[in-house]
């Protein structure tokens, strides 16, 4: 049920409060050692919090409403114990947890009783709080008691009930809810009825430690590809506990052009495990590299076609010390008998590996064992072949360099790309007055100068109905020395750029300043506006509405004000009925207090919560879109992290389908991969949705992975990855051929990538394309469009231009257009409703039976 209308309250945005110790976690989500390997008993990774440099490995800060300071004191048992402290509570509650990914949640088994136990130290009473996990994602399961203050160290316990059908994982915590402080340590969770344990999974991976075979191990092979040199061979160095005979593979790269090397299991018989598909199975190695580029990488077998590269499950730090990178795969694809796996090492320095494993995930029946293989190994018939583009696409960095940071990109009407700087995030730039915006015609390969009057960085900007860009707010100062990196104060100031002079012209100021604000598209062709920091550097509350016919700003009694802030460049998305969707993406920091995600008519300045989202607090840079076609109403939301906590980005995909009543968001398939935040997520017109880039942390360790997830499917599959490293303040945009490109990465040295990437999906090598030969260059609500088709024509679209920044455009939409007739001619109708698609220029694409798209004719709507 939606809740009551309700307001939130303004206050300064800038860098979390006294967060200490939470600055620089070290997890990855993925590294470290597995739940089921974990020391006898106690199912809880780092128990006492010991392993980590700043921040204890696999737990994480978390609660919602009043924020805590977090701060490192004296261990109960060792060096290290956690404390929060909440000063003038007004909401909410604040708690540590294990954190919510495969390799630190416990595994536990369903129908089953686990006992609790966490020491602790509090000035208030707190509750022993248990999350649990099961193929509906994460959800709150319960208080399992309330304890007291206590100056001297006591222990929190408690045993559950038998676990409900299906879960898989916990976590818990001791939660505080009001004024003061507790310290926690020593936690502990274990079968209280250990003496039917859950039998131990079968490692399918023959000769898993590389005790067997001279040169290279026996059903294992060395493969990658690119250009590189060095040498490879056995070793006896293994992690300390590994079993008798036990040797590990290194692999030293140097000189490196392109490419990568890995070890993986060979093709002989009985050495690639044999897997069934439908199936997920969890993934290990043991490994340590001098190396800043390693991944864990798998490859799957399909008879008759052979091997293809599957997906990236982790991207892998440098580690001077044995670590057990641990991942599960996504539900192997129907057709699949088989899977090859290893770590792949892509930048100069050493790999070593030994300790392979691969077994079927928890809660599945156990396949048989691969037998003992023949120990001659043989060439791979694929895992080390370039990839086929018709299956993952393929990359091009293009010849051309940007001549300045492009921040924000807009497709303009002619097929030329407006990019603005600004200052481009550059405070020399600021204080010289030199601000920048280009054009750029990716056919002629040419960048136009265009000359800017003020700094348009992080402003606002959509394509209006007439085609011009309206660009409002950005920079009007930058933060002073003694203020903190989020401090940048708003501008009042708004623009058009006009693609038919090139040149930017003067509306009325914005009736309040922003910078960081969202502007949307609504069914009449005005703007609406909200969110940023104003002049003083605050979360400003004010709602702004741009009058398209008039070109002017409204005054603040011409809008309907909620006197709600709505965070930094917030995505709000136009919904069918004329309602705005918060999706619960932002930039910067925490989500807003409540459920994280919400409702909004802005025609009377209501709010409704929403429920469902994941990790509302990992939603920090975060990618949304309005899921093809337009018409489902659903939107999905796409990883994230915490730019100012810095903590390590999330691989939760959440969709919610706004046509119903009541809407909550819904689990979806995690990202393929690591968790990351910057991601770059855009409609492509074969209606499936394109994921690339990102980092893991606030503007640091690149994620390099992509995926393609379709919307009937309800599935992700990994394609190739931008061979640039991309993170904060980039872009990507689709283009009219069908093609991506992809702009800018601005890491925490603050520096700026300058090369473009493009992307030619799948489709484009799928082959003939169909043709629009003719079609109208506009048409009204209702209208039908005659066509001149080529081609086995299935379907037509209308898609909005993107104007994109921070890895977002909520204005982008892909519409269906109901099409009929028969062999060249066809006839499409527009639909009536504006909301659904609002005024102005579309790209007009048709599909064919194969799912390949044609180039896109312009088409204006009004």
């Amino acid at each position: 049920m939606l809740t009551r209308p309700r307001r939130r309250r303004a206050g300064r945005f800038g860098v979390l409060a006294a967060v200490t110790a939470a600055a620089c976690l070290l997890g990855t989500g993925v590294i470290g050692l597995p739940p089921a390997l974990a020391a006898a008993e106690n199912l809880v990774a780092n128990p006492s919090l010991e392993a980590g440099d700043t921040w204890p490995e696999c737990f994480s800060p978390s609660g919602w409403g009043t924020e805590a300071a977090w701060t490192a004191s004296a261990g109960r048992t060792g060096e290290r114990s956690i404390s929060l402290t909440i000063s003038g509570h007004a909401e909410g509650d604040r708690k540590l947890l294990q954190t919510e990914t495969p390799a630190c949640a416990p595994s536990v088994d369903a129908n089953r009783s686990y006992s609790l136990s966490v020491w602790y130290l509090a000035s208030a009473t707190v509750h022993l709080t248990v999350f649990r996990h099961s193929d509906s994602g994460w959800s709150y399961w319960g208080d399992f008691g309330a304890f007291a203050p206590t100056g001297e160290w006591a222990d929190a316990t408690a045993t559950t009930p038998p676990l409900p059908d299906g879960t898989d994982r916990l976590v818990f915590g001791l939660s505080l809810a009001t004024d003061g402080t507790v310290t926690t340590d020593d936690y502990r969770l274990a079968d209280a009825d250990p003496g039917d344990p859950p039998a131990t999974p079968v490692n399918l991976v023959a000769n898993p430690h590389l005790a067997e075979g001279d040169g290279v191990p026996n059903c294992f092979m060395e493969a990658g590809w690119g250009e590189q040199t060095g040498v490879s061979g056995i070793s006896d160095d293994t992690p300390a506990g590994a079993p008798a005979g036990s040797r590990s593979f290194a692999i030293e790269l140097a000189d490196r052009l392109s490419g990568d090397r890995k070890l993986l299991q060979s093709e002989a018989t009985g050495c690639a495990p044999t897997v069934e598909p439908g199936r997920s199975y969890d993934v290990a190695v043991d490994y340590r590299s001098s190396s800043e580029a390693n991944g864990l990488t798998v490859f799957a077998h399909t008879p008759g076609a052979g091997w293809a590269y599957w997906n990236e499950l982790a991207s892998l730090p440098e580690t001077d010390v044995w670590t057990t990178a641990h991942a599960a795969t996504q539900p192997v694809p129907a057709g699949v008998d088989r899977l090859s796996f290893g770590i792949s090492i892509s930048a100069p320095g050493t790999l070593a590996t030994t300790g392979y494993s691969l077994a079927a995930s928890p809660d599945q029946p156990e396949p048989t064992p691969t037998p003992t293989a023949d120990p001659t190994p043989s060439e791979p018939p694929g895992p080390g072949d370039p990839q086929d583009p018709a299956i993952v696409g393929e990359w091009e960095v293009l010849a051309s360099e940007m001549p300045l940071r492009t921040i924000h990109t807009t497709l303009l009407h002619d097929g030329r790309l407006l990019l603005v700087a600004g200052s481009g995030n550059d405070g020399t730039q600021f204080a010289a007055g030199t601000f920048r915006a280009v054009v750029w015609d990716p056919v002629a390969s040419t960048f136009t100068e265009i000359p800017t009057p003020y700094d348009m960085f992080c402003a606002g900007h959509v394509t209006l109905p007439d085609g011009k860009v309206l660009l409002a707010g950005g920079t009007g100062a930058f933060p002073e020395e003694d203020q903190g990196p989020n401090t940048f104060k708003g501008s009042r100031k708004s623009y058009y750029f006009d693609p038919a002079d090139d040149a930017f012209h003067a509306t009325g100021e914005m009736a309040g300043a922003h910078w960081y604000p969202s502007l949307t598209k609504l069914g009449d062709g005005d703007i609406w506006s909200a969110g940023g920091l104003d002049e003083k550097a605050e979360g400003t509350v004010l709602t702004e509405i741009f009058d398209t016919s008039e070109l002017r700003w409204l005054s603040p009694g011409e809008v309907p004000q909620t006197w709600s802030f709505w965070g930094t460049y917030p995505h709000m998305y136009l919904l069918e009925d004329g309602m705005l969707f918060y999706a619960g993406a932002h930039t910067f920091g925490n989500g807003l207090p409540g459920t994280g995600a919400s409702l909004y008519d802005w025609r009377t300045a209501q709010i409704w919560d929403v429920p469902g989202l994941r990790e509302k607090d990992l939603r920090d840079q975060a990618g949304s879109v309005l899921l093809p076609p337009a018409q489902d109403q659903r939107v999905m939301i796409v990883g994230g992290g915490n730019t100012d906590a810095n903590l390590p980005a999330t691989s939760l995909v959440d969709i919610i389908d706004l046509s119903v009543p009541s809407p909550g968001y819904e689990q979806g398939p995690d990202l393929p991969g690591p968790g990351k935040g910057y991601v770059n997520v855009l409609n492509l017109p074969d209606r499936t949705v394109l994921a690339a880039n990102g980092a893991r942390l606030n503007r640091a360790e690149d994620v390099h992975t992509a995926a393609i997830y379709d919307p009937v499917a309800n599935a992700w599959r990994s394609v190739a990855a931008d061979p640039i490293g991309r993170n904060y303040h980039s872009t990507a945009i689709l283009l009219p051929d069908g093609r991506v490109a992809v702009f800018g990465s601005n890491p925490a040295d603050n520096s700026f990538e300058l090369r473009i990437s493009v992307y030619s999906p799948p489709y484009l090598f799928g082959g003939a394309r169909p043709t629009i030969e003719q079609a109208p260059g506009s048409a009204a609500y209702g209208e039908s469009l005659e066509l001149q088709v080529t081609g086995d024509v299935a379907s037509a679209a209308l898609m909005s231009p993107m104007s994109a920044t921070h890895q977002t455009d909520t204005n982008a939409r892909l519409v269906d257009l109901p099409i009929t007739g028969t062999g060249d001619v066809r006839t499409a109708e527009v639909p009536q409703n504006a909301n659904l698609l609002p005024p102005g220029p579309y790209m007009l694409t048709v599909l064919d039976t194969g799912g390949v798209p044609s180039v896109a004719k312009w088409v204006w709507i009004s």
